[in-house]
């Protein structure tokens, strides 16, 4: 009856004089603490509470912040023996039969992994022949088989153990044999739609207890950054198919649509930003991310539709500003197959190094239809004169806004310059904050000709 309440983890460290011992847990990419327990006699700790421990996998944390890691599961009463230095070796359990398998299985890889170095160490030999080479293979094999069988042996003997949960989510998806292309040679689409169809085989979404482990939050990790294909439209398919598989438990569906939407909020590739952007309207904006304070809320979506009008393929916001003999000038009145949009400030000390190497850029692709609009933040209109004769940028239409009359800071959410954004002919944004080189390398693109070499 005393198991069914609360937690009780009794931990001894031979070899620990002294300190407090912290109890803390995995969730995604982080770690927590818990709770922390006092020395009850030497190397003798006690945690211990009356509500249960959410399962997961979890860090024993002793003084000079070495630790060793356990799963906290069904059982939360149970005890640890370990040493200082020895973690690996020495850590033994009573009453807890998954994490006994989980350090043997630890123990177990160890020596697998010693024995996959030795044998990499041996091909390094420049007299290794063809025989030679297949025999390590085949022991290459053998090593893989008694790993597979070892994680076998443990899923067949806790089916619904949290262990076993981490070993299938960490198993990679099998392709039973790689297509061929009608020339016999591999099919590399095919196979990696293959790969891609079965990358989330070994995952169960039901599980919650992933979440307080590395493994999902990895896994999301790999697929969104490596798996697939990074262009806006497949990335925005393919988080609306993750978010449905997820549906059937609410935490792992919390957590998912969190992940997506924060990793692509901070991505550094442009136009990720219009997955976040759709992450937002689909899920924040509609109520069914219900847990997000209204608070929050408010601010990520007006960061959203800040962002919205600036996605790559829309046309860009049109703003009027001041030339320098006074007239006005607006951005869409530009005739010009490539308008090269460049934020910019003569104080600034990136735009001093930016500045002439932009003009070298759009001189020289002058011939393909790029014209430059040039808007400068400064606030004094002298100064701003002087920096055009100084840079020798007459040729470009310059404007300027000191009172932000036509609202461009907000329009462009200009908050560092320099800042450059690339326009097609219709003043659709073909690429954003961008350096001259990169101007040079996307209209050549576009052109279908070789950039230059300065």
């Amino acid at each position: 009856a005393m198991a069914d309440k609360g937690y009780r983890i009794t931990v001894e460290v031979e070899g620990l004089s002294e300190g407090d011992v912290m109890l803390a847990y995995h969730f995604g990419d982080r770690q927590y603490l818990q709770d922390t327990a006092r020395m009850e006699r030497p190397g003798y700790y006690v945690f211990e509470k009356e509500e249960r421990l959410e399962p997961g996998m979890y860090l024993v944390v002793v003084p000079g912040q070495k630790y060793f890691e356990i799963i906290v599961d069904d059982d939360q009463h149970f005890g640890i023996t370990t040493k200082m230095d020895e973690f690996a070796e020495k850590t033994q359990f009573e009453g807890s039969p998954e994490n006994e398998v989980f350090y043997e299985y630890l123990r177990f890889i160890r020596v697998m992994g010693e024995e996959i170095s030795m044998i990499r160490e041996e091909l390094t030999r420049e007299d290794m022949d063809e025989g030679d080479r297949e025999a390590i293979t085949v022991r290459m094999d053998n090593i893989n088989e008694q790993v597979t069988q070892k994680q076998e042996s443990y899923i067949e003997r806790f089916p619904e153990g949290l262990f076993s949960k981490i070993l299938l989510a960490q198993r990679e998806a099998e392709i039973p044999e790689t297509p061929l292309s009608e020339d016999g040679t591999p099919d590399q689409k095919a196979l990696y739609e293959q790969y891609k169809s079965r990358y989330w085989e070994n995952i169960d979404f039901s599980d919650d207890r992933l979440l307080r482990t590395p493994v999902f939050h990895n896994k999301l990790r790999v697929y969104f950054s490596n798996v697939v294909v990074q262009i806006p439209d497949s990335i925005i398919a393919e988080a609306d198919r993750m978010v449905e598989k997820t549906r059937i438990n609410d935490e792992v569906f919390k957590y998912t649509i969190w992940f997506i939407t924060n990793h692509f909020e901070r991505s550094q590739i442009m136009g990720h930003d219009a997955v976040f952007v759709h992450m937002i309207e689909k899920y924040y904006m509609s109520g069914e991310a219900h847990w997000v304070e209204a608070e929050n809320l408010a601010r990520i979506s007006e960061r959203a539709m800040k962002l919205k009008p600036l996605l790559i393929g829309k046309v860009a916001p049109d703003i009027n500003m001041f030339r320098p003999d006074q007239s006005r000038y607006s951005l869409h009145e530009m005739n010009a197959r490539y308008t090269v949009l460049y934020f910019w400030d003569s104080d600034c000390s990136h735009c001093k190094r930016v500045t002439p190497q932009l003009r070298t850029v759009t001189e020289e692709l002058r011939s393909s239809g790029v014209e430059v609009f040039a808007v400068n933040l400064e606030q004094e209109k002298e100064s701003w004169l002087k920096s055009i004769d100084s840079y020798q940028i007459n040729g470009w239409v310059n404007v300027f806004d000191p009172y932000n009359q036509s609202g461009f800071r907000e329009k462009y959410d200009i908050f560092a310059t320099p800042m450059i954004f690339l326009l097609d002919s219709d003043k659709k944004i073909i690429a954003k904050r961008i350096s001259p080189e990169q101007v040079e390398e996307i209209i050549h693109h576009n052109e279908g000709n070789e950039p230059s070499v300065n």
